[in-house]
């Protein structure tokens, strides 16, 4: 028998299916690849057309932080650290993971955030907003990934 859908599952989902998720899944900027409650795997598309997974911790959505660490999109299993976005400045300090390999360095991530109050003042537009959700999370990867700070993957030929 399943288990009862919880308040913070419901909320995600509700989240996944606003217009604003779902028109970004349209325009391919991301997908929600899998959902074992309270974990979320959602490719996020660079640039250069590559997606990139990331495994989600959603316990206490929307109200506590989620937490994100890039994954394969496939297994849902935990990238090392040479398989993680690459690139310089912002790109390069939230794709950290000698910093933390469980975590993004961002102000809307629960384990990033604390002991980092002054992101309060110089970063208020990347914090946690409830009331948008996973679209800000997403939003914020997705704008990383896209800028020309991320360097690409290369690729070897087929």
């Amino acid at each position: 028998m399943d288990a009862p859908i919880t308040a913070a599952e419901r909320a995600f989902r509700e989240h996944a299916e606003r217009p604003d998720f779902q028109l970004a899944v349209l325009e391919g900027r991301w997908r929600v690849l899998r959902i074992q409650w309270p974990i979320a795997d959602i490719a996020v598309t660079a640039r250069d057309g590559m997606e990139w997974a990331f495994r989600f911790q959603l316990d206490g959505y929307p109200a506590q932080l989620p937490n994100a660490r890039p994954c394969d999109a496939g297994t849902g299993q935990q990238l090392p650290p040479a398989g993680w976005p690459k690139g310089v400045g912002r790109v390069a300090a939230v794709f950290n993971p000698g910093w933390n390999p469980n975590a993004l360095y961002l102000p809307c991530d629960r384990l990033a955030l604390p002991g980092h109050d002054y992101w309060n003042n110089s970063h208020p537009e990347l914090l946690w907003r409830p009331a948008v959700g996973i679209i800000h999370y997403l939003e914020i990867i997705h704008e990383l990934l896209s800028s020309s700070s991320h360097h690409p993957t290369l690729r070897s030929a087929a």
